[in-house]
Parts: structure tokens; C-alpha cells; sequence
């Protein structure tokens, strides 16, 4: 009896092996389509991707979809700039929405990228080459936009590693540079109302009409942010930032509305101690500053109020 339960237990689990190494070639074409479908009904660029892969076993029980070396490439006037590139872009879902209909939009339940560079640029007629959205002359049928959206998101997690974002205005000669930056969130993004869990860390150079005001500062906030998505607004709960060594706290909410970006923030030391000043020293030139003694008190208290 004994020998027939092992048996047959390894028959099935025979099968179910072949059948993990098996679904993700029946499943390929599928999931192909249904990436170049959502980017191409959403973009008024050239988009290209080397491959599409997908796999039973990198998060199993969940099913991973994997888009490599994806590029968006814009048209005129900013044509052969390239706006978007990832090196590797990670999807996660439950394996049953492998199996839905045609037209049934996929719920994603977790994000990653590895390896982006995103270049926005402004011209000096203040075109910006971001805007690539198709335009419709229609108006969208209440109710009906399945069609029109391959996936779905039901998120509880995101991850960014190793993004590098470049902003440069020619009108106002305004160039930023944002290198090395890491980002993750957990939160229910189900929910209209989420509190999301964020870790960031980053690199940050400015230049102001070809003069430079920051290089490489390093930036850090961990931070719980309070997510309204009926009215988008975004509140800080708890969190603490860092510029180099500088410790910061923020309050307030950023709300976006038809007209701009309605900010009501605050932020302050945390202590008054005066070796708040010798964190804003780099940490390559700062040495350890643990072991220097300082006297005297060095406070920053500041707010950003209006539309």
C-alpha cells in the first residue's frame, strides 16, 4: 500500500513539474499580445521590447511575467530621443488570471523594475516630450473600458531598483538629475484610501542656468504616506528623511486638482543639535562625524503653502 502512495504521488508530482515548465509556453503568445496591446493603445511613440517571459517558479505559488529591454522612442519634434527604457520590468498575479477571456483585463498584484532611464525634456516652445498619450476625438462610453485596458491594478507592492531620472528645461535652462534611485511601497492599492509604506534613497545634481547648485547629494526618506485616490490626495504620516547626513521631518498633504498642485507642507529638524550643519556635508568629505564635538544649536523650520 505504502509503495503504491509513493507511486503514485510521484506520478503527480511528476505531472504538476511538467505542467509548471509546460504553461508558460502555452501562455507566451498571450501574454506577448496583451503587452504590446496595452502600450500601443495608450502611446503615440515607438515602442519596442526584446522578449516576454513568463514563469511558474520565480514567485510561486504567483505567476511572473517579465518584459526585457523595453524602450519608448519619441516621435517629432523630439524624434529618436529616447523617453522611457527599462532593462527589466517584473509583473506578478495570481496564476487563474492566466486564464482569463479575451477582452478581461489582468489583475497585477505586485511591480519591479530594474535599470530604467526616463529623460524629460521641455523645449524652448515649452513642449514637453512626455506628452505621448493618443489623443481621441470620442468620449469614452461610461462603463466600458475593458477594452482599452489589458491589465488592472490590485497592487499590494512595487519596487524600483536602480532608476535614473533626467529633467532638463531649455526655456528656463533648468537641468536635474536624479541617479541611483531606489523606491519600494507596500500598500493595498485596492482600497481607495491606503496608507503606503515607502523606503527611498537617491542621488540628486542641479544646474540652473549653467550654473551648478548640487552634485550628487545624497537623499533618503523612509515614510508613510496616507493615499486618498478619490481625491487625490497624499498626506505624510510618519516618516524621516535624510539630506547627506542632515535629518529631516515632513507634515502635510500635496492634493492635485484640475489647476495644479495644491501643497500645504511643513518640515523642521527633528533636534536642534548644531551637528545638523555638518550633515549637510557630503558624506565623502565628512568623515566620521560621530567622534566630532559640537556646541550651540543649528535648526531648520520651514513650510511650502499655496497653489
Amino acid at each position: 500500500m505504502i509503495k503504491k502512495i509513493l507511486k503514485w504521488a510521484g506520478i503527480i508530482l511528476l505531472i504538476l513539474i511538467i505542467a509548471l515548465v509546460s504553461v508558460p509556453f502555452l501562455f507566451k503568445d498571450k501574454i506577448k499580445s496583451m503587452v504590446t496591446k496595452a502600450i500601443n493603445e495608450q502611446v503615440d511613440a515607438t515602442v519596442a521590447f526584446e522578449d516576454v517571459s513568463l514563469s511558474l517558479f520565480k514567485h510561486f505559488p504567483m505567476a511572473n511575467v517579465s518584459v526585457d529591454k523595453l524602450s519608448i522612442i519619441n516621435k517629432a519634434p523630439f524624434e529618436g530621443d529616447t523617453l522611457v527604457y527599462m532593462g527589466n520590468i517584473d509583473l506578478t498575479m495570481s496564476v487563474k488570471e492566466l486564464f482569463k477571456g479575451e477582452g478581461e483585463p489582468m489583475n497585477l498584484e505586485s511591480l519591479s523594475t530594474k535599470d530604467g532611464i526616463i529623460n524629460i525634456l521641455i523645449n524652448k516652445d515649452g513642449v514637453g516630450n512626455f506628452d505621448i498619450a493618443l489623443k481621441s476625438d470620442e468620449e469614452d462610453t461610461p462603463g466600458d473600458d475593458s477594452e482599452s485596458k489589458p491589465f488592472a491594478l490590485n497592487m499590494q507592492d512595487y519596487k524600483i531598483e536602480n532608476l535614473r531620472f533626467k529633467y532638463f528645461d531649455e526655456g528656463s535652462k533648468i537641468k536635474m538629475v536624479i541617479d541611483s534611485l531606489n523606491h519600494e511601497g507596500k500598500g493595498n492599492f485596492a482600497a481607495s484610501k491606503l496608507d503606503l509604506d515607502t523606503k527611498t534613497s537617491a542621488k540628486l545634481s542641479l544646474d540652473m542656468d549653467n550654473t551648478n547648485y548640487m552634485r550628487d547629494v545624497v537623499l533618503k526618506l523612509d515614510a508613510v504616506l496616507g493615499i486618498d485616490l478619490e481625491n487625490s490626495v497624499y498626506t505624510f504620516k510618519e516618516n524621516k528623511a535624510f539630506i547627506n547626513q542632515l535629518p529631516l521631518e515632513f507634515d502635510g498633504s500635496v492634493a492635485l486638482k484640475d489647476e495644479g498642485q495644491q501643497i500645504d507642507l511643513t518640515f523642521k529638524t527633528p533636534t536642534s543639535s548644531f551637528k545638523n550643519f555638518l550633515g549637510l556635508v557630503p558624506e565623502a568629505y565628512s568623515g566620521n562625524l560621530s567622534s566630532v564635538q559640537t556646541e550651540g544649536d543649528f535648526t531648520i523650520d520651514g513650510k511650502v503653502k499655496g497653489l
